[in-house]
C-alpha cells in the first residue's frame, strides 16, 4: 500500500528487511533460551541413553550445509563414520548433545568470513575411553583473555559486530558439564592474522 501511494519502494524494502532480521534474531533468542532451559533441567539430566555421536555430528553438518553454501563457507566433517559404533558410542542425552554441536557450528559459521572453512571433527580413542569433538574455523579468533568469559551467558567478545544472543557457548558448557565433559578453546592458527578458533569437547 505504501508503494501504491507513491512511497519509496527501496525504503519500504529496507524496512521490511530490517523487520525480517529483527524477527529472526528474536526467534533465535527464544530458541537459545529454551535450549538453556533444557540443559539446566535436572530431571532431564537423569534420563541417559546410549547413542552414536558420529550420527549426531554428521546429521548436524548436513543441516547446516545450505546456510554454509549461502555464506560461501566450506563446511565439512572429519572423523569415523556413523557405522563405527563401538568407537563413538556415548551414554547421555542425545538431544542435548545435538544442541551442543549445533551451537558450536552455528557460532563458527557466524564468525567465519566468506571463503573461510569450518570443520567438525571427531577423534575416538581406540580403547573406547575418550571421544573428542572439535569444531574449528579460520575466523578472527577469540583473545586468550576472553576465552573463559565467552562461556558466560550474554557475553559478547569485544570488537565483534555479529548478530547473536551471546548464549551459544554458555549452552555448550552447561550441556558438557551435564555429560561430565570438558570444554576448551584455542587458536587454530595462532600466528596468523586470522587465528581462528578451535573448540574442543572431551567426553570421558
Amino acid at each position: 500500500r505504501e508503494v501504491d501511494a507513491g512511497g519509496d519502494a527501496k525504503a519500504v524494502k529496507r524496512s521490511l528487511q530490517q523487520i525480517a532480521r529483527s524477527s529472526q534474531r528474536a526467534a533465535h533468542m527464544v530458541n537459545q533460551l529454551l535450549a538453556m532451559a533444557r540443559a539446566e533441567d535436572s530431571e532431564q539430566a537423569r534420563r541417559m541413553h546410549p547413542f552414536n555421536v558420529a550420527a549426531l555430528a554428521t546429521e548436524t553438518v548436513r543441516d547446516f550445509v545450505p546456510r554454509a553454501m549461502e555464506a560461501g563457507i566450506d563446511l565439512g566433517y572429519e572423523g569415523p563414520e556413523r557405522g563405527d559404533d563401538s568407537l563413538l558410542r556415548l551414554t547421555g542425552q542425545p538431544l542435548l548433545v545435538r544442541e551442543l554441536i549445533r551451537n558450536l557450528v552455528d557460532n563458527a559459521l557466524q564468525y567465519t568470513p566468506r571463503g573461510g572453512t569450518v570443520t567438525v571433527r571427531l577423534l575416538a580413542d581406540p580403547f573406547g575411553q575418550v571421544v573428542v569433538l572439535q569444531v574449528e574455523d579460520n575466523g578472527p579468533g577469540i583473545a586468550e583473555a576472553e576465552r573463559e568469559l565467552v562461556f558466560q551467558p550474554f557475553y559478547r567478545a569485544l570488537g565483534t559486530e555479529v548478530d547473536g544472543s551471546g548464549l551459544g557457548l554458555a549452552i555448550v558448557r552447561e550441556i558438557a558439564e551435564r555429560h561430565e565433559a570438558s570444554v576448551s578453546i584455542e587458536s587454530t592458527h595462532p600466528h596468523s592474522s586470522m587465528p581462528g578458533t578451535r573448540v574442543t569437547v572431551r567426553f570421558v
